[in-house]
């Protein structure tokens, strides 16, 4: 019995010594909808389920943003979560948006260790923030419902989102595994010719679309833990729209290595969240924010299912 209690107690020293946040809530930054569907009634805020799917699966929660937020609302709910993630989708970049972004950039750089996430829209509201420029981003790229491998810079064995997994980066530089739907994004060119780029991201990879134009498809923060990809690494997992006919509505991969891929990055990102201490001040505050709150949406067959908010 002693022995017993001996080991218990050092278990519970180096979960101590560790101090990781292991209930880590990441909020998601929801957009503007007009969907006729009664639960959204031509004018809501939505996020598509399959965002918050691919951080539960990594063991965080979420709590959305509403697109029109004040700053006060920010400030409150930055201060209560661990993470933030912009996803895709279609809508400019709200000035709620841009305050967030600065706020988070501004508090890492003063030691506060808060990570942002972008896919695909939200990887150009990266683009968009960092540069100060909302017309950053280039247009008629080839490359919708387009499931390729990553082109890696040499900066992908170096670099934090891929942790120089040997198996992971054979996957992605080798199958199609990455689904890409945008008709923006930027062109490498453009990207390494704008200074405030460079001097905050790292391009990780890049991909040329069916027309052969290149285009930036992965960046980290060069010091900041700020992420984005061009391409879904959510799809996999939990998009599984269908036609009528039981034809897929989108081309995404759905193996085992396209799996092993999109539970990587949620695992990586979520590992980042947990390095956030931020908490609600009560438990209450915190249940209330949840997306458990919200009802969920069969939709499809673009998102098979839907929250629609109204705040």
């Amino acid at each position: 019995m002693h022995l017993f209690h001996s080991a218990l107690f050092s278990f519970l020293l180096s979960l101590k010594v560790e101090a990781l946040n292991n209930r880590p809530i990441i909020a998601i930054f929801s957009l503007p909808s007009t969907s006729s569907h009664p639960a959204c009634g031509g004018k809501c805020d939505m996020t598509a389920a399959s965002y918050i799917k691919w951080l539960e699966s990594a063991g965080a929660r979420s709590v959305p943003v509403p697109y029109h937020a004040s700053n006060a609302h920010i400030d409150s709910l930055f201060n209560s979560v661990n993470g933030l993630l912009f996803t895709g989708g279609g809508s400019s970049m709200s000035d709620s948006a841009k305050y967030f972004f600065k706020k988070i950039v501004d508090a890492n750089k003063n030691g506060d260790y808060f990570p942002l996430w972008g896919t695909c829209l939200g990887f150009e509201w990266l683009l968009k923030a960092a540069s100060g420029n909302d017309d950053i981003c280039d247009t008629g790229f080839n490359s919708e419902n387009y499931s390729i491998p990553l082109n890696l810079t040499d900066k992908a064995t170096d670099c934090r989102v891929f942790d120089n997994d040997s198996k992971l980066l054979n996957i992605l530089k080798t199958e199609n595994v990455c689904m890409n739907n945008h008709k923006e994004g930027i062109r490498k060119a453009h990207f390494e010719s704008t200074d405030k780029l460079t001097t905050m991201f790292n391009i990780i990879s890049t991909n040329t679309d069916r027309d052969g134009i290149e285009f930036v498809s992965t960046i980290e923060g060069k010091e900041l833990p700020i992420y984005g990809t061009q391409w879904h690494p959510e799809k996999n997992n939990f998009e599984w729209g269908e036609f009528k006919n039981g034809v897929p509505y989108e081309g995404i991969n759905h193996s085992s290595n396209a799996i092993f891929v999109s539970q990587a990055l949620s695992n990586f990102f979520v590992n980042e969240a947990r390095q956030n201490k931020h908490r609600f001040p009560t438990p209450e505050q915190e249940q209330q924010a949840l997306y458990y709150n919200y009802n969920v949406t069969e939709t499809g067959p673009g998102f098979v299912q839907t929250y629609y908010m109204h705040f």
